[in-house]
């Protein structure tokens, strides 16, 4: 009798270990589960030829993301980008302002899949910086956001040309997104 409870017991034990032990598994799985897919762009301005690099998020969720200062709704984009005398409203990070400048042309990205984790390492470095000087420049704000979340890095080289170089490298993509096919509000990191 002793030796059918202590089997009855030691079943139960085991049960409640796997059940336990599955519900690790599924919420160890869902942390993993990719919410965003950051794009590292280049962008030649057809006016002055000058390059431009940026970040740019498509939410792959219904549920809101931040990214940086701005809560992306869910299946929707934003462009992150660092700007000197081209920003509105001084020099800084702004959210959207590369669909407003209707002057870029031959538009290149990479792209990687971010988890939740990811992301929140890729919002603290956006939401962090708001500075341009020439070294400083864009491509510095887009390396440092990029090498937060993704696998491979980019390597700083100061000018914007180097980081397009990468993205060729990198099997970059011409045109993979309409980035004019709305308007969107522009803000820049301190407004927000």
């Amino acid at each position: 009798m002793k030796n059918l409870k202590s089997k009855r017991i030691l079943a139960l034990l085991i049960c409640i270990v796997m059940l336990f032990s599955a519900t690790a598994f599924s919420a160890s799985a869902a942390n993993d589960e990719e919410v965003a897919r950051m794009w590292l762009c280049s962008e030649i301005n057809k006016n002055t030829g000058i390059g431009h690099i940026f970040l740019y998020f498509e939410n792959l969720t219904d549920e809101p993301i931040k990214v940086g200062r701005y809560t992306v709704p869910g299946y929707d984009i934003v462009s992150v980008g660092c700007f000197g005398t081209e920003g509105p409203r001084g020099a800084g990070v702004y959210y959207n302002l590369e669909s407003d400048l209707k002057h870029y042309h031959s538009l290149k990205g990479v792209s990687t899949e971010l988890t939740q984790e990811e992301l929140s390492n890729v919002t603290n470095k956006i939401k962090n910086y708001n500075t341009w000087n020439p070294i400083a420049n864009c491509y510095y704000f887009a390396a440092l956001g990029w090498n937060a979340g993704a696998d491979k890095d980019v390597p700083f080289l100061i000018f914007p040309s180097f980081a397009r170089l990468f993205i060729q490298m990198n099997g970059g993509v011409s045109e993979p997104f309409d980035l004019f096919y709305r308007d969107m509000p522009v803000y820049r990191q301190t407004e927000l």
